[in-house]
């Protein structure tokens, strides 16, 4: 049984690990095999100030002691724009299709609205019809794509843009 709970700063190796993992499966994400590209103290450190701030979250899946999926939310510190926040959603290939990313982002959606947040915001491949069908499936619209968003061995990958107003749904 997959368990989503909030990512405490013992959890900063798994999901370094993790993300080089899903790096190498998948072409959807900004980084490679080569994972984020920072140290398990300065993870720890991201995830203290994750925790202190009412408008971020990031959580985790894990299946027994395996993390299977991540999801953030990372608030804006600026007054104009502390309503809003940009999320991130990644779930190990082998996963794909289990519900697991439903139930993250449920669990996020639910946690943004109690914090008080109004727009959820992410970036997200026009060709990832899988992902733009849950995205969907829980509210969000598409309002743009950003053009040659990403170079992955020299091909030009675009990126729509999707949001979710939490007061609206």
């Amino acid at each position: 049984m997959v368990v989503v709970r909030e990512a405490l700063t013992s959890d900063a190796r798994d999901i370094l690990t993790f993300c080089r993992q899903i790096g190498s499966e998948s072409d959807n994400l900004s980084y490679g095999h080569e994972g984020l590209g920072i140290s398990v103290s300065d993870e720890e450190k991201l995830l203290t100030k994750v925790h202190e701030d009412e408008r971020s979250c990031f959580l985790v899946a894990k299946e027994a002691d395996e993390l299977v999926g991540t999801c953030n939310c990372s608030g804006f510190r600026k007054a104009r724009l502390s309503h809003r926040a940009e999320i991130g959603i990644a779930v190990k290939k082998a996963y794909w299709n289990k519900g697991i990313g439903r139930k993250l982002l449920t669990r996020l959606i639910n946690l943004s609205r109690q914090s008080g947040l109004k727009i959820l915001s992410l970036e997200v491949r026009t060709d990832n019809k899988g992902a733009i069908h849950l995205y969907e499936s829980l509210g969000f619209r598409r309002i743009g794509t950003f053009e040659d968003f990403m170079e992955i061995d020299g091909e030009s990958i675009d990126f729509d843009i999707m949001e979710l107003f939490l007061e609206k749904s």
